[in-house]
């Protein structure tokens, strides 16, 4: 079984930092887009932690300029697009020395042949469902589909994971999947988490 040794992304955090830092996760990411509940506000600052977390910015068709200000500002590791942003925009991000992960929404009619042109610009790849909004709607799509996924880049299993889930992602094998990513389901409110369960799942997936 492969997931041993999955990783744990944390996003849409804007509450309780500290308490989500000690939480050990792999991934923390914060949400510069402002339709979401869970916008930080683009003169969020993240604020310094000593543990090795990588710090992530999550944008939804945002301007190239914004993202380069927000990840200087914050000295983000990786850029998550979560909209429909298209490959060239990739490329010209990628050039200029960003670490992107590009997410995608999935259905039963998805073609993974669609990600190919996406492949050379990004370190990893996001799955989610298909639903009208860009993440956190706490929907998940089928994970059979994933078998139909056969490149090379690591992907994140994203799309309504909770605590109940743990069973089905320890019996869900990928080469590819190289982490969790966690966020509606372990909230109280939208942007602030339930750290007893957190806790507790990141625990168990580090435990696999």
């Amino acid at each position: 079984m492969k997931s041993r040794s999955l990783k744990i992304k944390v996003c849409g955090i804007k509450l309780d930092l500290q308490k989500i830092f000690d939480s050990f996760p792999d991934f923390v990411g914060f949400i510069f887009y402002p339709n979401s509940p869970r916008f930080v506000g683009f003169d969020f600052v993240i604020p310094k932690f000593e543990k090795k977390i990588s710090k992530i910015g999550v944008f939804v068709n945002e301007s190239e300029k914004n993202i380069f200000k927000i990840k200087e500002k914050n000295k983000l590791d990786f850029i998550q697009l979560h909209g429909t942003e298209s490959s060239v925009f990739c490329e010209k991000l990628f050039k200029k020395g960003l670490k992107l992960i590009k997410a995608f929404r999935i259905d039963d009619l998805f073609s993974f042949e669609k990600i190919t042109d996406y492949i050379p610009f990004c370190t990893y790849f996001l799955f989610d469902s298909n639903t009208i909004y860009y993440g956190g709607s706490g929907k998940k799509f089928c994970w059979k589909k994933l078998h139909e996924y056969t490149f090379q880049v690591p992907f994140f299993l994203s799309g309504g994971i909770g605590i109940q889930d743990f069973d089905q992602i320890k019996n869900f094998s990928h080469s590819k999947m190289f982490g969790i990513d966690i966020n509606s389901k372990f909230e109280i409110f939208p942007g602030k988490k339930d750290i007893i369960k957190l806790n507790s799942f990141i625990k168990k997936i580090k435990e696999l």
